[in-house]
């Protein structure tokens, strides 16, 4: 089993896209009861993406544009789970209306805000739509997108907001504290470490995942900053391995088509699955599939997800139980659960 080389107890996140078959309110209202499922099994966190809008011709949901509505119904039906955005796309929002969202969700959780940024500004129909503009540069949507999240920062902490001194109301000023950014190159995650922020690594990069985790501790050097990185992991437990691949094939294929022009090579079933990221099998399998992944070695907090290769609600929860009560422990997390009855 390939060690840890982060000093940090590991975390459990569960993490969802809500691309489903199923329409957006059915999907809202499953993940809602599989979030609070997650909770009482031992994990820590809920992750939720933003996205905007469906693309033409899709059959699936269209995802979660507001993050912060469903948070804050995921915040009144849970006590400890901490409310993660996997993340906001900052350059299509008015970063002051992100602030108030963002401070109030806090306010009302008690403090249990995980707030992921990212700038993704790769849309510019959604970004017209949405009133904002995105500039044709890209070093300048970078630099956009760093004063955006200055002056979210600044409005959190209870900066004036406007020329005549208006704050916050609620102001957030611990917050800034837990932000975190989404990244998909080494060159930004190392940017997100000189800040000294958390961050997030999906299951598909334009590069390695070990190599943006790698950049990102570099930058940590710089910030002095404890390291906080989320490694989104896609897992399918099965009675075999050979199983769970042959349920997961149509998933596994539709994922694959999506990103094939930037993914590591693959012509098998077995070899997409790899590419695409999926930890499929017995617990045995999983448990030595995730260890093995060179960016596990930096991780903090696992992001399971439990999307794209389910057929229904049922199973994902019985998965939530096999990987805290299995897979988890032998990974080296801990219970918060057990620990707390003193087990």
């Amino acid at each position: 089993m390939t060690d840890r080389i982060v000093d940090a107890p590991l975390q459990l996140g569960l993490f969802a896209h809500f691309a489903e078959e199923a329409g957006e309110a059915e999907s809202y209202r499953e993940f809602l009861q599989l979030f609070e499922h997650a909770e009482e099994v031992g994990f820590g966190y809920a992750w939720v993406r933003q996205f905007h809008f469906r693309s033409p011709g899709s059959t699936r949901s269209g995802g979660l544009p507001s993050p912060f509505v469903l948070l804050a119904a995921l915040a009144a039906a849970t006590s400890r789970l901490r409310l993660g955005t996997a993340a906001i796309t900052l350059p299509l929002e008015n970063p002051i209306r992100v602030a108030e969202d963002a401070a109030v969700l806090d306010a009302i959780s008690d403090g249990r805000l995980e707030l992921g940024v990212a700038n993704g500004a790769g849309a510019p129909a959604a970004a017209e739509a949405l009133g904002r503009r995105l500039p044709e540069d890209r070093d300048e949507r970078r630099r956009a997108f760093v004063d955006a999240l200055d002056v979210l920062l600044d409005a959190l902490r209870g900066e004036p907001v406007t020329a005549d001194g208006h704050t916050l109301a609620p102001t957030a000023p611990t917050l800034p504290d837990r932000i975190w950014e989404a990244t998909l190159t080494a060159e930004s995650a190392r940017a997100v470490g000189e800040r000294g922020f958390g961050v997030l690594v999906g299951t598909t990069q334009t590069v390695p995942a070990e190599v943006t985790a790698a950049a990102y501790l570099e930058g940590l050097r710089l910030s002095g900053a404890a390291p906080r990185l989320g490694l989104s992991t896609l897992v399918l437990p099965g009675r075999t391995r050979e199983e769970a691949l042959a349920a997961a094939r149509e998933g596994i294929e539709r994922k694959w088509a999506w990103g094939k022009d930037f993914l590591p090579p693959a012509s098998t079933l077995a070899e997409k699955a790899a590419s695409v990221g999926l930890h499929y099998g017995t617990t045995d399998d999983i448990v030595e599939s995730i260890a093995s992944q060179p960016a596990f070695r930096f991780t903090t907090h696992l992001q399971v997800q439990l999307e794209l290769v389910y057929d229904g609600f049922a199973r994902r929860h019985d998965a939530l139980e096999q990987f805290t009560a299995e897979i988890a422990p032998a990974l080296g997390w801990t219970s918060p659960v057990l620990a707390g009855a003193g087990r």
